[in-house]
């Protein structure tokens, strides 16, 4: 049985996964020329980069199988499904038509502010398939979607109906989840995948697949296990409480994990593959700890989260609620605003902070405006606010 009080922190979770998308793609002038190169460069927000990254998709994912197996048992498959239509696959097509042409326009601008006028004349772009843009998360959610229903009619109502392959499931989830070393298990399905991709950039780690609408392997190994660990956590949510109780154990790893990553492949990227010319036990060990560290942080915010963020909260539900139309509606706005300021003569400790503010201040204020008490409201969060009841909403 599922408590009310465990959805507050897992809310909260979520919420955070998508609000520090925000933060990490605000850092990428700073230390990347996308979507310009800020005259200010920082080792510092490339660090806050590459620890956000190693985690954040990941987290999400598992939140979104833990929620999606709940509705799926609440409302019934053909619910389920219309839910997810208008809720995840309507936004993506259309965020993909509106902000596509955006973000080119924009990335374009910095170049040419970066790198003069000439910027990129006389090479010629790799055909990478189509531009996912920072929705590529809502295509593999449906391709989640799609594939897990298919796959548990196949289970549960064809091969296993006397439910001894769901009992398997449920035990293996419990031991992994009981297990201090369940985060290395976890790992290394996606440790061998990226561990045998020849041209695997590891400072970026879990390669981003925006671009092409063939399912990446690494995506599918590191998101998809998340998304199915999430599905089947909800069948036993009395784990989260195992979880909890060692959060801030799993954090304290997860640190020391990631400085072992960092002092390998240092504190930026480098234009070169790394592990080319190291020692050989260099990449084995980077690949290990670094898919280790995913899921000793994934599991370490879960179980903090649950211990410091069970009680209702006015601000984390009012977040919950606009955080999706937040991450949707940022990307051109903080380009937009990186590309503004990158030529500035201030240090990025102004120049950064400053970028967050402001655009998180506008999509705040556009949330709680033309979003929360609209039908787009109802579309994307399943619920519209009416204005003169703003205040007296939980």
């Amino acid at each position: 049985m599922i408590h009310e009080y465990r959805l507050h922190a897992l809310d909260a979770v979520r919420a955070s996964a998508l609000l520090l998308g925000i933060v990490l793609h605000a850092t990428m002038s700073f230390f990347l020329p996308i979507p310009a190169m800020d005259v200010s460069q920082s080792s510092t927000l490339a660090v806050l980069f590459y620890v956000i990254h190693m985690f954040r998709m990941s987290l999400f994912f598992l939140i979104a199988g833990f929620f999606a197996h709940m509705v799926f048992h609440r409302r019934g498959a053909r619910a389920f499904m219309h839910d997810r239509f208008k809720r995840i696959t309507l936004p993506m097509l259309i965020g993909w038509v509106i902000v596509s042409p955006l973000l080119g326009v924009i990335v374009i601008w910095g170049l040419i502010r970066t790198f003069g006028a000439d910027a990129g004349a006389g090479t010629e772009a790799p055909d990478m398939g189509l531009p996912l843009t920072h929705l590529w998360f809502l295509y593999y959610l449906c391709l989640f979607y799609v594939g897990f229903l298919t796959l548990r009619f196949l289970l549960v109502d064809v091969l296993d109906k006397s439910g001894v392959l769901k009992r398997a499931a449920d035990k293996l989830v419990s031991l992994l989840l009981s297990s201090v070393f369940g985060p290395l298990v976890l790992g290394l399905p996606l440790a061998l995948v990226l561990y045998n991709s020849p041209l695997w950039h590891g400072w970026f780690g879990l390669p981003t697949p925006d671009y092409g609408l063939m399912p990446q392997l690494p995506a599918i190994a590191g998101y998809g296990l998340a998304f199915m660990l999430g599905w089947l956590l909800h069948r036993q949510s009395e784990l989260l409480s195992t979880i909890s109780s060692r959060g801030v154990f799993y954090l304290a790893v997860a640190l020391i994990l990631t400085g072992l990553c960092l002092s390998l492949v240092g504190l930026v990227p480098s234009m070169e593959l790394p592990f080319a010319d190291a020692a050989s036990w260099q990449k084995p060990v980077y690949v290990l700890s670094y898919t280790m560290a995913i899921w000793f942080w994934v599991l370490g915010i879960i179980g903090t989260a649950i211990r410091f963020l069970s009680a209702p909260s006015v601000v984390w539900r009012y977040l919950a609620d606009a955080s999706y139309w937040m991450y949707l509606a940022h990307l051109p706005l903080v380009f937009f605003l990186q590309v503004v300021v990158a030529q500035w003569p201030l240090h990025w400790v102004i120049k950064f902070p400053m970028i967050l503010l402001v655009a998180t201040s506008l999509l705040l204020l556009s949330y709680h405006t033309l979003v929360r008490p609209t039908r787009l409201g109802r579309w994307l969060n399943g619920k519209s606010v009416p204005r003169q009841t703003w205040a007296s909403q939980p």
